[in-house]
């Protein structure tokens, strides 16, 4: 049968149809919003459509198998990239439109979108071209546009590109949108996909056969990365390998599939066995943030280009991710050696308030818990930055209610460790009497009892702060502020807050590798507060002042607090993902009373973090100055 691209464009337009607002079931899998993608890399047979058709149609039903609901393979996989002239041969091109339609055949019963890579003629013309292939059907093609012609590569001698008034084509299936690209495409200064944003696109497949030298596969890695940072979207690239010929360069095979910048997946260069690399992607997660970050859609429409949506009646698998992060805001901002980036942004942000505010001194209170003890770090580096003596740091240590020698101790011998002043102030009697001048019960260990501390704490500080001309760098994280688990114009204010965007997991995360950094007392120090419970100690016993004992995990809470910020995940999702992150650790009970809280004390606690200080935003800010607005009242 001789290959007709216009009889494909007829098949494709039969298939355009307006899109239906979602309901029911369909609403269902959008709501959960996960997908498992796949590009693979089969074994080529060079010039043989037919038993191509056969390994790619193998390859597409174990992926399927796998629960995957879209799968990538190379450019030109029914032929081979390299046939070179046979192009030009009607039998090579009728055998892989006969292929094409094989294909289609063997995967109709498969819940399961393909693209593959074929030899297209047109009358004179011949087209690169990749067939979406779905319930026994082509339902659509995409011709590629930018065709290579230096090096290696030679393909106008054989092919014609795509019109240049051809639209883009986007394909919905309606739990996620796609488009098509094919290899030279994402090398271009304008990729087709960075056009096809505006259309909504949740990932972009890319059907490649680019060769393989020394650094060209950490360049290719570095596209798909970086177009689906720039998209926010999944990104999947397949590659051609074993089979190809060899004669003047060689193909590594390697699939690689990337999450907003990420790579999540990748395939081994130069297998010589058929690979398919797969990952769970969170579609309605990516959705979110693009909302969010409004720049992938606020450019103009570029004139003469046009988008035509494709709607596929596909009903395909939603995924359950087999593994997620327990620590989300550690993977997202766990480069190389963060822990040092995120005392340089804290002593920079730090340093230039003070010199802003010709003020070179610092009062920290100290505590002997973990956010206090990187605060003193982070202050002191910001001395460091400025060329002054650490002792122009004042570290305040004051006792109350519910202090333990060893956490006084411990406070003391960090100060003293870093070089800081020192100073003992006992607010024990002063709350007394604050708490005997307004009536309150003695004995009674309530929310007066315990702020009227936090309270004091404050005041010491600012007074302190006045008496020496400084600054009071406040203490107070990210996961506090998310949870209002501060006082208000307690430890919820200060002059300068260094780690509101530091997450509670984080801060001890970095503290435990600045103790490896660390020579002497301060390593040994630094390694006891990571480890020690968390506790504001406002109550007298140390059971009564164990805050996850209150509040529930914080590695619960930070990871709620990531995916409900970045996400928009709702309530199904985080306990989903959850039971997912930490099966065996916390049981169902668990999860599900730390989830209520986390839920109802971010929505309750708005009116603190709507008059929160100044702060460097490191990871996520909750300033309404920065990530996050919200009215008090909602």
């Amino acid at each position: 049968m001789k290959c007709c691209f216009a009889a494909l464009a007829r098949v494709v337009l039969n298939m355009l149809s307006r899109r239906n607002g979602c309901a029911g079931k369909k609403e269902k899998i959008e709501m959960q919003g996960f997908y498992r993608i796949a590009a693979a890399a089969p074994r080529l047979h060079l010039g043989d459509p037919a038993a191509n058709a056969k390994e790619l149609a193998r390859l597409a039903k174990d992926a399927a198998k796998d629960g995957v609901a879209a799968i990538v393979f190379p450019e030109l996989c029914l032929t081979g990239y390299t046939c070179g002239d046979m192009f030009f041969r009607d039998e090579l091109l009728d055998a892989a439109f006969a292929a094409a339609e094989s294909f289609a055949a063997k995967t109709a019963n498969l819940p399961l979108v393909s693209i593959i890579g074929l030899p297209v003629a047109e009358g004179p013309a011949i087209y690169n071209a990749a067939a979406v292939v779905y319930g026994g059907k082509i339902a659509g093609i995409v011709r590629k546009r930018a065709l290579p012609n230096y090096g290696e590569y030679y393909e106008r001698r054989q092919f014609t590109p795509a019109p240049a008034d051809e639209p883009l084509s986007i394909f919905d299936v309606g739990g996620f949108r796609f488009g098509v690209e094919i290899c030279e495409d994402l090398w271009t200064p304008v990729p087709p996909s960075s056009l096809m944003a505006e259309g909504g696109v949740d990932v972009v497949f890319n059907l490649s056969a680019s060769t393989d030298f020394l650094g060209k596969s950490q360049k290719r890695q570095s596209l798909v990365e970086q177009q689906s940072l720039r998209l926010g979207c999944t990104y999947a690239m397949a590659c051609a390998g074993s089979g190809e010929s060899s004669s003047d360069a060689v193909y590594g095979g390697c699939p690689v599939i990337a999450v907003e910048g990420r790579t999540v997946a990748a395939g081994k260069l130069f297998s010589g066995a058929p690979q398919i690399v797969a990952a769970d992607v969170d579609v309605a997660a990516a959705r979110h943030r693009r909302r969010s970050t409004s720049s992938v859609y606020c450019s103009h429409p570029v004139p003469g280009v046009r988008r035509q949506l494709v709607t596929l009646a596909a009903k395909l698998p939603a995924a359950t991710p087999s593994t997620v992060s327990r620590s989300p805001f550690l993977d997202e901002y766990g480069e190389d050696r963060w822990w040092r980036k995120l005392l340089d942004i804290q002593a920079a942000g730090l340093a230039r308030r003070m010199a802003s505010a010709a003020i070179g001194r610092l009062v920290v209170g100290v505590s002997g818990g973990a956010d206090s003890a990187l605060a003193l770090l982070g202050a002191s580096a910001a001395l460091d930055r400025l060329g002054l003596e650490r002792d122009n740091l004042l570290a305040v240590v004051m006792p109350g209610f519910g202090s333990t020698k060893a956490t006084q101790d411990r406070a003391v011998a960090l100060a003293e460790a870093v070089g800081a002043s020192v100073r003992v102030v006992d607010i024990r009697e002063s709350c007394r009497k604050h708490l005997s001048d307004i009536g309150h019960v003695k004995g009674v260990h309530d929310i007066a009892y315990e702020n009227a501390q936090a309270r004091e704490r404050t005041q010491v500080l600012m007074d302190l702060a006045n008496m020496e001309r400084a600054l009071v760098v406040g203490t107070g994280d990210l996961s506090e502020i998310a949870l209002g688990w501060n006082t208000y114009n307690g430890d919820h204010m200060s002059m300068y807050q260094i780690n509101a965007s530091v997450p509670k997991t984080m801060v001890l995360a970095a503290l435990r590798l600045i103790a490896n950094d660390s020579k002497g007392s301060l390593g040994d120090l630094l390694r006891r507060i990571s480890s020690a419970p968390i506790t504001p100690e406002l109550l007298p016993g140390a059971a009564a002042n164990d805050s996850e004992a209150r509040l529930g995990p914080y590695e619960l809470h930070d990871f709620f607090l990531y995916h409900y910020l970045v996400d928009g995940a709702s309530a199904a999702t985080l306990r989903e993902l959850a039971q997912i992150a930490f099966a065996g650790e916390y049981s169902h009970d668990v999860v599900e009373d730390t989830l209520n809280k986390f839920l109802r004390r971010f929505r309750t606690a708005q009116y603190k973090r709507n008059c929160v200080p100044d702060g460097p935003k490191i990871t996520l800010s909750l300033s309404p100055r920065a990530d996050w607005r919200m009215p008090s009242d909602m």
